[in-house]
């Protein structure tokens, strides 16, 4: 079978590395996998595992740059299944199908927000992937018929990770004896700022406590002056971003989500792989 997978995000978050995994998988499997994705982290690492890549002109949703390359894709390779990863991808995948391009359309959603009813989410696609059970809710308050969505969860290849060591320069950054840590991007809705309250809080009661924080974002700058004010300058740890992010939760004691929402959260899944309490 051939697979057409798109996706618009030029960073590295759990949804990219779900895609790579995915690719990685199905080629194991025996099947062809071409992705289309633009210049950025997932495109490289996918190139350096051995997926076959199209670099995927994007400036938004509405790019007809974008839509054309999907067009001649189609048409070219003759994928049997379009598979579209972001929100970005599910609406170049639309105008790609007004515009002549046969397949079936898969579409992955991955957040448990509110979906709003238009052609996007019409009969055109062909099956809804949701990452979970709270996903698939939001699909079908959005109208779609539970016939057409499929649950399937996220994964992390749990063989690999029982091999990664840990990173022992992570416990020397913060000089206390029990380290958590949290593994995210740094915006509003994965809750950086509720998590330094709660340790500024915890640390009144256990002072040998400290917090690393692998990943950027916009909200760095204020998350450093958030953790200036609370008196956590050395309790506190930006990691910034960290491409072999299994070697620092090996390295933790205990893993914190503070999500304002998630989809489902591959995160406390690799931090459960790696042995972690969460």
């Amino acid at each position: 079978m051939r697979i057409l997978h798109v996706e618009t995000a030029r960073t590295w978050r759990g949804g990219e590395a779900q895609v790579l995994w995915l690719a990685e998988g199905l080629l194991r499997l025996g099947h062809e996998v071409l992705l289309l994705a633009p210049r950025g982290r997932l495109a490289q690492r996918a190139e350096a595992e051995g997926v076959p890549v199209d670099i995927l002109p994007f400036s938004g949703p509405w790019d007809p740059r974008a839509v054309r390359k999907l067009v001649l894709a189609v048409a070219e390779w003759k994928p049997h299944i379009v598979h579209l990863h972001t929100s970005h991808a599910h609406t170049i995948g639309m105008l790609a199908k007004l515009a002549g391009a046969e397949a079936k359309y898969v579409v992955s959603r991955r957040v448990a927000s509110p979906v709003r009813r238009g052609p996007k989410y019409g009969g055109w696609v062909h099956r809804f992937v949701a990452v979970s059970e709270a996903v698939q809710r939001e699909l079908s308050a959005g109208g779609i018929p539970p016939e057409k969505v499929s649950v399937v969860y996220s994964g992390v290849p749990v063989d690999i990770l029982s091999s990664v060591p840990p990173d022992g320069r992570i416990r020397d950054a913060v000089d206390v004896e029990v380290v958590l840590g949290n593994a995210s991007a740094l915006t509003r809705e994965k809750g950086h700022d509720v998590l330094l309250r709660a340790v500024s809080f915890a640390s009144g009661r256990c002072p040998d406590l400290g917090l690393v924080v692998a990943g950027d974002g916009p909200l760095r700058r204020s998350l450093e002056r958030l953790r200036g004010k609370l008196g956590l300058a050395g309790k506190v740890v930006f990691l910034g971003f960290r491409r072999r992010i299994w070697e620092v939760l090996k390295a933790l004691d205990a893993f914190v989500l503070p999500s304002r929402r998630e989809g489902l959260g591959v995160s406390v899944l690799e931090a459960m792989a790696c042995g972690l309490p969460v």
